[in-house]
């Protein structure tokens, strides 16, 4: 594909893509058309030596490897998340007050939390429902303009263009719809899923919804130079790294990691602090016939790209950003380094990944933050810290990290997927 069918399918897999369970369903796909078997926890494995497998968890998270010929020279493996920030619906979410109703939420993650107001939204997730004296599950997605979480207008309170701090659980409910003061609330949301997805809907165990964004992803700028769409963060790390692996040759031991629920913490079965990671490469040894000490000189000789977006420089809050270490985009993927750790990269792991950066000709950038700021943290130093795998972190650069649609480069995309197809296709 040339660069911007790359790009266009960067953004037709985020559009279908509104939640975590999306993402990997969709990375589910296009391995199995790639010829990826999938396994299961709970059956037997029979590995093959040259094989491709992936196996996911919870739904939301998963991992997809190939089998080379010697286990020893370690796992190359590259890790992102499939979580966003979003709106979680509470439990019991029907809401009536003065003619409307609205939806209970919270918030998932650190969003930026006026972006999500005044937009087109809707309604994505899973459903557990029972089927005779089975439990089964669905996705769903309802693809319509469905609700809205409408602004306070300005001449009510004149505070909102001053550092107003939005209430979540009483400013910022989504309208659902027009009610009578008599309206039976309870239900509702229970059988708009169920007409979406064709099930009566007293049949329904449980409801596992967020909101999403309406609106398409698109390429802009005067070059066609830039992406606009929600969710980089850190879908197109997903997509560089599923791309990336079934584009090559797969002749060693080659991983990529799907996390879920880095945003929160990371903290749950399908997060980087689960063992999850530890117990599939585990597996693949022992199933391959691979002793303890094998499978720890494995470990010793393993190298994770922990792919997660970076902070491009703002040309509107430029004195916010360190003065030497910042990053531009269309500029390269940039290695992200701190000294409180919350960056795995070190010496060690650094000339790696430039030699491959080197080997596709692409420009490499250094992010620091500033001194006096705090930033985040990724799944690098989390899955190196468990498992004792040397790592890096690196990303594209964006703008607008953790608004509802946020702002990166064509080109820091294209060269993402040729550094880790060299990754995949080399060994240093």
């Amino acid at each position: 594909m040339d660069k911007y069918n790359i790009i266009k399918d960067l953004l037709g897999f985020i559009d279908n893509s509104p939640l975590n369970y999306f993402a990997v369903e969709n990375s589910k796909n296009l391995l199995k058309e790639n010829s990826f078997v999938e396994l299961k926890d709970n059956e037997k494995w029979k590995l093959k030596r040259g094989g491709k497998y992936f196996i996911d968890r919870e739904g939301t998270a998963l991992i997809a490897f190939s089998v080379g010929d010697d286990l020893r020279k370690g796992f190359d493996i590259i890790g992102s998340h499939t979580d966003s920030p979003t709106f979680k619906i509470k439990t019991k979410a029907e809401m009536t007050k003065n003619g409307f109703l609205k939806l209970n939420v919270e918030a998932y993650g650190g969003m930026i939390v006026s972006t999500w107001l005044d937009r087109t939204l809707s309604l994505a997730g899973k459903v557990v429902f029972e089927d005779g004296d089975k439990l089964k599950s669905k996705l769903v997605k309802i693809d319509r303009d469905l609700l809205t979480i409408a602004n306070c207008a300005i001449h009510i309170n004149r505070d909102l263009n001053s550092a107003y701090k939005y209430n979540i659980q009483d400013e910022l409910s989504p309208i659902l719809a027009l009610v009578e003061d008599d309206f039976e609330k309870n239900g509702f949301l229970q059988k708009l899923i169920a007409d979406e997805i064709g099930i009566d809907y007293k049949s329904i165990v449980d409801l596992d919804l967020a909101l999403f964004d309406r609106q398409k992803g698109s390429i802009l700028g005067a070059n066609n130079e830039f992406i606009q769409v929600g969710r980089l963060d850190n879908l197109a790390s997903v997509h560089q790294s599923i791309r990336a692996l079934v584009e090559s040759e797969n002749n060693k031991f080659n991983v990529c990691v799907l996390n879920d629920n880095e945003e929160i913490g990371s903290r749950t079965r399908a997060g980087a602090q689960s063992p999850f990671l530890d117990e599939v490469l585990e597996r693949i040894s022992l199933n391959l016939g691979y002793d303890k000490e094998d499978y720890m000189i494995a470990i010793s000789n393993s190298y994770l790209i922990s792919a997660d977006l970076a902070h491009s420089i703002h040309p509107n809050y430029t004195s916010l950003y360190d003065p030497t270490n910042n990053t531009r985009i269309n500029k390269g993927i940039a290695i992200k380094i701190a000294s409180n750790g919350a960056y795995s990269t070190n010496i060690e792991t650094r000339a790696r990944f430039l030699k491959h950066a080197q080997n596709v000709g692409a420009n490499v950038q250094t992010f620091h933050n500033r001194s006096d700021k705090v930033g985040g943290s990724t799944i690098g130093p989390i899955v190196s810290a468990k498992s004792g795998i040397k790592s890096i972190d690196v990303g594209t650069p964006i703008l607008a990290m953790h608004s509802i649609r946020e702002f990166a480069g064509v080109e820091d995309h294209i060269k993402a997927i040729e550094i880790f197809k060299d990754f995949y296709n080399k060994k240093y």
